[in-house]
């Protein structure tokens, strides 16, 4: 069977069970820890940061953060890589309440995605109402659960899915603002809302991009090059505390029309539509993900940039013994499986990457934990040829 073959049915998966079920949220966390449940009526409006452990007090002023270190053994082709060692997250955060309604929030992470330091959040809220809220700043940009809440000690992986790093390229942060907020539906399902106004993706997606066309290329937090706001939002439904189907999407334009007072090019958009999904069946949490993206390249630039592309990922999880042993208190021994897959260029067989990922994680509940990880991963070049990989991988993740 050949790799485009793979993805597409390994993303037509993600996109069926996305239909037939809704996934499931990680356990929630114990005290101290935001609830990422759905509250009851009256619904505030969902908090920006989701489930970190903090000092301080959440109505005066609270702050954390978390690292992650990744050892592992890949090959490539058969040939051993020889960076075996990475610090792969370091994140921190600070929050102020000033008032009960009003809330200040910084946050800044290197991630080893961006091979950067980025702000991810540098943000004013103001509840207008028990239901809602009005937030300005940079902020992440509501495209998925996986993007919004990203800790790496919640993941069950240590490495993010093909859909989050290849198609959203999380994590994505912009400037913008927007409203945010809770409701129930006509059947009384709670309901999570937001709708923001942003700078969007830029030109780098294909400028920057010598491989081919590449969303996370694009992410820029601080400024928008062509001045024109693209707008984004998410709908999320959560018919259990431990039931969420979300939809959210982006678009807007993302080149520059004029240079120096010339016109250069006529408005060129991108277009990302992310679906996520997860529920508990059976004792195994189920955790879906798919997202499609579409971008207005310019004819000249069609035979090596993509116009189309799109990804699916599955994932498995179940908790095998809790605590571990009896005098480990607060401890948990999880399993966990996951298949995803990216066609990065819908217009040729190549340009594509599958992956099949397993976890074997101990954690210290909800503060840290260890993964044992194994994966295979077959990356496909334009022309198709294509170029296996696989690795085991020991990655320590903690809140401090």
């Amino acid at each position: 069977m050949s790799a485009g073959r793979a993805s597409w049915r390994t993303a037509l998966a993600a996109a069926l069970l996305l239909a037939a079920s809704a996934p499931a949220l990680a356990d929630a966390p114990q005290a101290r820890v935001r609830a990422v449940e759905p509250p009851p009526a009256p619904l505030p409006p969902p908090e920006p940061v989701f489930g970190s452990p903090y000092h301080g007090r959440e109505d005066g002023i609270a702050w954390g953060g978390h690292g992650d270190l990744r050892l592992g053994y890949d090959r490539v082709r058969g040939v051993a890589n020889p960076e075996w060692f990475s610090v792969e997250r370091v994140n921190g955060f600070f929050e102020a309440r000033l008032h009960p309604r009003i809330l200040i929030a910084a946050q800044g992470a290197y991630d080893r995605e961006t091979d950067d330091f980025v702000f991810e959040r540098a943000e004013l809220g103001i509840r207008a109402r028990d239901s809602w809220e009005v937030h300005g700043g940079i902020f992440l940009a509501p495209l998925g659960r996986t993007n919004l809440e990203h800790d790496a000690p919640r993941q069950e992986f240590g490495d993010r899915s093909l859909v989050a790093t290849q198609l959203i390229g999380v994590p994505y942060a912009e400037v913008g603002a927007g409203v945010r907020g809770g409701a129930r539906s006509g059947a009384g399902c709670p309901v999570s809302y937001e709708l923001d106004v942003v700078t969007g993706y830029d030109d780098g997606l294909v400028m920057d991009s010598p491989g081919g066309t590449r969303l996370p290329r694009g992410r820029n937090n601080y400024g928008d090059k062509n001045a024109i706001p693209a707008l984004a939002g998410r709908v999320a439904l959560h018919p259990s505390a431990r039931t969420e189907l979300g939809l959210a999407a982006q678009s807007g334009q993302y080149n520059a029309t004029r240079v120096g007072g010339v016109s250069v090019d006529r408005p060129r958009y991108v277009h990302l539509v992310v679906a996520d999904a997860g529920t508990e069946v059976a004792g195994f949490r189920v955790w879906s993900e798919a997202a499609l993206a579409l971008i207005d390249v310019p004819p000249g630039l069609k035979p090596l940039f993509a116009d189309r592309q799109w990804g699916g990922s599955v994932e498995l999880a179940r908790t095998l013994r809790e605590p571990v042993f009896r005098a480990w208190k607060s401890t948990s021994l999880t399993a966990a499986l996951r298949a995803d897959a990216v066609d990065l260029d819908r217009a040729i067989p190549g340009d594509s990457r599958n992956r099949l990922s397993a976890s074997l994680n101990l954690r210290r509940l909800p503060f840290a934990v260890g993964r044992f990880g194994w994966y295979y991963e077959v990356l496909r070049d334009r022309f198709n040829n294509g170029t296996p990989s696989a690795g085991l991988t020991l990655t320590v993740a903690s809140y401090f």
